[in-house]
């Protein structure tokens, strides 16, 4: 999984772009003041990994769906085959990969 994929990693990109500390974002989700920033410092750098209710709760408080912060992990090409026909159904997305003459991967979605 790559870094940017990790919640923690999606924590800290939504709370820096609110312009949050850790400390705010842990008051915000309901941390004591004393430890709020230790624990969201934890959870950004992968210590640790929030549960589901937590991870609502941060979504909450940053503004954002809390899909925005758990990122589903493919596992397979099957798997992933599988999501975005799912997506296509659901809301008519269609994904386009194509090879680059420099031999790169875009993704396009078109219809």
């Amino acid at each position: 999984m790559s870094n940017f994929m990790s919640p923690g990693r999606r924590i800290r990109h939504y709370r820096m772009l609110r312009g949050m500390t850790q400390k705010a974002l842990g008051i915000a989700a309901g941390f004591s003041p004393e430890t709020a920033d230790i624990r969201i410092a934890q959870y950004e750098s992968g210590v640790r990994t929030p549960k589901h209710a937590l991870l609502c709760t941060l979504a909450e408080a940053l503004g954002v769906s809390p899909s925005a912060l758990d990122i589903p992990r493919i596992k397979s090409h099957e798997v992933l085959k599988q999501l975005l026909l799912a997506l296509e159904d659901e809301y008519g997305l269609t994904v386009t990969i194509m090879i680059t003459k420099n031999n790169e991967r875009k993704i396009c979605n078109g219809k």
